[in-house]
């Protein structure tokens, strides 16, 4: 093992002094800013002004709009935010969690709690988190077939950048609160910010909201770049017929063991839930009936299986243009490879997708999910085994997944397509020896043609469509890429383990234990 060097006492020191360096800088920028906008908003007060020869009180009126303090003047520039909601309409939402998967998880359970309590739902869009240090955020629907799943299941499904429209001042003041929140902490509101922020009052679930535990770093971002002030309140009283669970079962801790946890409970608590007597918002009567939810990742759901995954993880199908141009790079990037090369002797068809040329015949592969990034630091000393794999143990599990592949009645040596979130110039040499292919994103600047997060959601295609996918045990992107595999196309994915060599549905099997451990523990009150 490296051991690093010895820093000495510069080290601290020279850390304090960047960081300061950093929040200045942030300091100085934003400062530039507001005066560049409140130099904007004097220019448009004054060419408003009218003439000398106006009446009196049209002059007047300009007088004090421009003589006032700087939040007003920036708010009549900026202005509220405008909402499309219906008033009679009641709507559910919540706070987005941690990075693009756990996203994708909180957005599954949030969709089946909207339908149970008959609510239309509106959805955060992906958003930046400790992963990525873009602050910015995507709509879901750049990557899931949203209409389409409206389709299959009858659910409409609404996104704030639509119902929420924001300029292109109101998206750079939200954009700089939260730049200014990283950089010193809990981050004090700017006069922008507060001038156009508004009100929302937000249920505490799994304790995410209360003094302890807040929110995380996604939550935060939300709310600042669409600028609401988030006000936390403990959800309503758990109904006398509802099953209690031990919390340290479901939750696996000992923290708030009367929080809110389980679907069942949420659903029983804000069933017939008044909107109107909290007061969110404004709309045309003063109430916006959003139901908003401090979290949903973490939402248990014992005694149902899958079931949100059944009635709506699965029917979140990608794009098609998204999967078009994840089936492009693989051809681009196994150009060359004799495998490929052997299964490709005839032309092939090719469409234009908006200028791209895409092949559209899509060659069989075996998918590995390299999972390394932060990962380490997530797990403790006794699951190291299942976090960190040796490429001994991927090896071992792709020439497994090739005999499966053979037995489908592929003859030829099939090839291998890395997806992960290292950059360990090792790790890229180990897989060139290897004989595998990397998708470089650098390389074919994904992120410039669809944006900040389409390079996970471009691996998230490769995953779920290749013909074996060898995955990391303790990866959330890995258990959905699976329940696709396994849902889509009827595959089952495979995890390579340093004590268990290989274990098939091993992260699903996991899952479901918990819920077995989690209803012999149910007991009424």
């Amino acid at each position: 093992m490296k051991t690093l060097p010895d820093l000495g006492t510069k080290g601290p020191t020279r850390g304090f002094r960047l960081r300061t360096l950093v929040i200045l800088g942030i300091i100085i920028l934003t400062s530039v800013r507001t005066l560049l906008i409140t130099i904007y908003v004097q220019f448009q007060i004054d060419s408003s002004t009218p003439p000398e020869n106006t009446k009196n009180e049209h002059r007047t009126s300009h007088d004090t709009t421009k003589s006032s303090s700087s939040p007003l003047a920036l708010e009549a520039v900026l202005g509220p935010a405008i909402s499309l909601l219906d008033p009679n309409t009641k709507y559910l939402s919540y706070l987005p969690f941690a990075g693009i998967s756990n996203q994708f998880i909180a957005l599954e359970a949030a969709l089946f709690a909207a339908v149970q309590l008959n609510r239309t739902i509106i959805i955060p869009p992906i958003i930046s988190n400790t992963h990525d240090h873009d602050n910015t955020h995507q709509r879901w629907s750049q990557f899931l077939d949203l209409p389409r799943f409206t389709e299959i299941t009858g659910i409409p499904v609404l996104e704030w950048d639509t119902v929420r429209p924001l300029n292109y001042l109101q998206l750079q003041v939200g954009k700089d609160q939260a730049l200014l929140g990283h950089a010193r902490g809990k981050g004090a509101e700017t006069d922008e910010w507060r001038s156009v922020a508004e009100n929302v009052t937000c249920q505490i679930i799994l304790g995410y909201g209360d003094p302890v535990r807040g929110i995380n770093v996604s939550a935060k971002n939300f709310a600042r770049h669409f600028l609401f002030r988030v006000t936390f309140v403990p959800p309503p009283p758990r109904k006398a017929e509802i099953p209690v669970y031990g919390r340290t079962k479901v939750a696996l801790d000992k923290v708030h063991e009367d929080d809110l946890v389980i679907m069942d409970d949420l659903v029983a608590r804000y069933q017939n839930y008044d909107d109107e007597a909290v007061g969110h918002g404004q709309g045309p009567d003063g109430k916006l009936n959003v139901l908003f939810l401090s979290h949903t990742f973490g939402i248990k759901d014992p005694g149902h299986g899958d079931r949100s995954w059944r009635e709506i993880g699965r029917n979140l199908y990608f794009v098609p243009q998204l999967m078009e141009y994840a089936t492009m790079r693989v051809k681009e990037e196994l150009m060359g490879d004799k495998a490929f090369e052997d299964q490709n002797q005839e032309d092939e068809e090719v469409v234009d997708i908006t200028n791209i040329k895409v092949p559209m015949n899509r060659i069989p592969y075996i998918a590995v999910h390299l999972r390394r990034g932060d990962i380490g630091h997530k797990c403790q000393e006794k699951d190291m085994a299942t976090c960190v794999i040796s490429f001994e143990r991927y090896a071992q599990a792709v020439d497994r997944a090739r005999v499966i592949v053979a037995n489908t009645g592929v003859t030829s040596r099939v090839p291998v397509i890395v997806t992960t979130d290292s950059k360990s110039e090792d790790d890229f040499r180990q897989i060139r020896e290897l004989g595998w292919h990397r998708l470089d994103h650098e390389k074919y600047k994904t992120n410039e043609t669809w944006g900040a997060f389409a390079p996970a959601m471009v691996d998230a295609v490769i995953l779920a469509q290749a013909d074996v996918l060898i995955g990391s045990g303790k990866s959330t992107m890995t258990w959905i890429a699976a329940a696709r595999q396994r849902t889509w196309y009827q595959h089952e994915t495979l995890y390579p383990a340093e004590k268990d060599h290989m274990s098939r549905r091993g992260a699903e099997r996991r899952i479901y234990e918990r819920f077995e451990r989690v209803e012999k523990d149910v007991r009424f009150s």
